[in-house]
């Protein structure tokens, strides 16, 4: 498993669940359960090195205006939802949050988390070894690291926005507009 197999598994899940995240998501847990345990936790690993890289808080500022707020974990469930939509959709929203504005949503789509995107790889895992126990996934995780030019070579396709590190006040509208204006007249 490299960044491009991730990558390939989402956009074609994503696909073939015709943009619906829980079908997306069943799909996704289908295919990565026929992959071995080793790529299995390497799944895990590039996730979780992108989701690390996009804790942005200009990133977060657009979560917050389309989610109506967003918590800690609402953000991590935000990353999760904007990794399963794609290599171009996350790296465009690094670049540029705004950019979200044009990605193909339902009109009537509100929600904007996947939690479940967390735990693709452990429920994978699940199903590809015949087991509940994830007690045992984690620890057999905790022995399969990433190496660290495979962390290297997914951080450096990563191009974020001068401004992703903004500061900004969820009470001041003024500047969470400034910071995401298309999607802040859309959703706010």
């Amino acid at each position: 498993m490299n960044k491009n197999e991730f990558w390939e598994l989402i956009q074609s899940s994503f696909q073939e669940g015709e943009w619906e995240t829980d079908k997306q998501m069943e799909i996704l847990i289908d295919k990565l359960s026929n992959y071995s345990e080793e790529e299995i936790f390497k799944f895990q690993y590039i996730y979780d090195v992108y989701s690390n890289e996009s804790y942005k808080s200009k990133l977060w500022a657009a979560a917050y205006v389309m989610n109506g707020g967003c918590s800690d974990d609402c953000f991590d469930y935000f990353r999760g939802w904007l990794i399963s939509r794609g290599e171009e959709a996350y790296l465009n929203a690094l670049k540029d949050p705004d950019s979200i504005i044009e990605l193909d949503i339902a009109p009537d789509c509100d929600y904007f988390e996947n939690e479940q995107m967390l735990y693709v790889p452990g429920l994978a895992f699940n199903k590809s070894f015949g087991t509940d126990d994830i007690d045992l996934y984690y620890t057999k995780l905790d022995q399969n690291k990433l190496d660290p030019s495979e962390t290297f070579q997914i951080v450096d396709t990563i191009v974020f926005g001068e401004d992703i590190d903004v500061d900004w006040d969820e009470d001041d509208e003024k500047n969470l507009k400034s910071l995401v204006p298309k999607l802040y007249d859309k959703y706010w």
